[in-house]
Parts: structure tokens; sequence; C-alpha cells
């Protein structure tokens, strides 16, 4: 099982990014889960963390607000900075301009989805899983270490990018535990893939900055790096700096205050339908 997901990873690594590719892993990725599900684990697809009810698609666009507002506070800080600076718009003299930031936003939606379908929604749970066993007490430390597991593997496989640095790398896992934790933590892949679009998204395709080492070349804005610095992450990307660890982190904040504020919300409610207190 781990090892058919592990050479899906490995080949996206190498295929050429676009909207079709992205399309094309997009639902390779879900009908392999989809007979793992049904073959070997006896999971519903909905278990990997896909469940369209309203509480999904709230959390899918508090992703999205998540990573696509602190990408923004990056890039204004960075510009305050003179880290970065805009030298034009894309789609100035770019009559094909609109077809390919279309492209781009489909394409990041792909990866968005697959990436976090295979690593949090199949990798991290069953390894969750497997470290908890029928245990139905102390789940921390299961949960804890399948997310820095998976998150280990998650920078190493972001390692081959172009311009990858060792703060890159670092950061980048950082960002699998930033995502692993709202989704063990509610079940469901709708934030984790809501703050990984629009992380990626706003990046690339409006503020103009590498995302991962991949340059932006359907971007809104065209930005150039007027230093490379360790605080902006230069040709990486914000992932390959201190700004993008604060950034990682502030997300994680965000997601961690999501899911204090939802168990407050299921507790008040259940002591509105028992009549108890729950020992408070």
């Amino acid at each position: 099982m781990a090892f058919a997901i592990l050479l899906l990873i490995t080949i996206t690594a190498f295929v050429p990014f676009g909207a079709a590719s992205a399309v094309v892993i997009s639902l390779a990725s879900t009908a392999l889960l989809y007979l793992f599900g049904r073959y070997v684990d006896k999971r519903r697809f909905s278990g990997y963390g896909l469940q369209p009810d309203a509480i999904w698609w709230k959390e899918l666009g508090i992703g999205v607000l998540l990573g696509g507002g602190t990408i923004a506070i990056l890039f204004i800080i960075s510009l305050n900075l003179s880290l970065y600076q805009v030298t034009g718009y894309g789609w100035v003299g770019n009559p094909g301009f609109w077809a390919g930031w279309l492209g781009y936003l489909i394409m990041m939606a792909g990866v968005g989805y697959y990436e976090e379908l295979l690593f949090r929604g199949y990798l991290n749970l069953n390894l969750y899983e497997g470290l908890r066993g029928n245990r139905l007490e102390g789940a921390f430390w299961p949960a804890a270490l399948s997310i820095l597991a998976i998150s280990v593997l998650f920078g190493l496989v972001h390692a081959g990018n172009p311009n990858a640095t060792l703060l890159g790398i670092i950061n980048v896992t950082l960002a699998g535990v930033m995502l692993g934790v709202p989704f063990l933590a509610t079940g469901r892949l709708a934030m984790p893939i809501g703050i990984h679009f629009a992380w990626n998204f706003v990046q690339g395709g409006v503020v103009g900055v590498p995302v991962s080492g991949l340059a932006a070349t359907n971007s809104l804005l065209i930005t150039h790096s007027i230093h490379e610095d360790i605080l902006a992450g230069g040709a990486f990307g914000f992932e390959g700096g201190l700004l993008g660890t604060v950034g990682i982190l502030a997300i994680l904040t965000g997601s961690v205050a999501w899911i204090v504020h939802l168990r407050k919300a299921c507790r008040d409610q259940q002591m509105k339908s028992t009549g108890t207190d729950f020992g408070r």
C-alpha cells in the first residue's frame, strides 16, 4: 500500500507541472485511495478526510483565508523591508496571460488536493492508527509521532526542488506539521487542502514569489528579489526564509485556535443537551 503511494508521490516530482498533469494526478490519487479503502483498509473514501458537509466547506474557507492571508502579510512585510520589488503586472503585453493564470490556479488546486490526500489523508492517518492500535486512550503520542514522521517525508520529497536549501527543507517539514495537526484533530482534510492551495497560489499566482523553488510564471504581480536574504528565502520562496517559518507557525496557531473553538462549542452543546457541567 505505502509503496504504491510513495511511488505515486515520486512520480509527481518528475511530471511536468501544469493544469492537465495536476488533474490527472488528482484523479489517479483519488482512484488509488478509493481502491485501497475498499479492498485493503476496509474504509469508506470519506474516511480519508473528505466529507463534503457544511463544516467541511467552512473549514476549507478558513484554510484558504489562513494560507492566502499569511502569504499576503509576508509579502507586504518583504516589500517594506526592501526584500522584494514589484516591477510590473503579468497581464500587461501578454495576451495569453489569463488562460495561463487560470491554468496555474487549477494546477495549484490539484497540488493542494492530491498532496494532502496522499500525505495526510492516507499516510498520516494509517501510521497514526497503526501506532495507536486498539487503545481508546493515549492518542497524543501516536498522533505526534505520525505527524512528525510524515512531515519529515514531506520535507524530503521537496528536497529535490530547484534552489532547495537546508532551511527550506526544515520549513517544508514544519509545514507538514502545520498541515497534519488540523487533519488529525478534526478528521477532515478541508483546512489542510485550503491552506496548502492558498499558500501556493497566492505566493506564485498573485504576488509572484517562487513556490518551494519553482519560479512564478503566471502571476498577477511581476516581482523580483532585491536581496537573496535568509528572511524572505530568495529563489526558494518564503519557504526558504525565516519569514516563512514565522508564517507557518502563525497558521499553526490559527488552526489550533479553531480546533479549541470547535471543541468548546461541542462541549457547550453537550452541556445544553444533557444539563451537566462535565466536571467543570
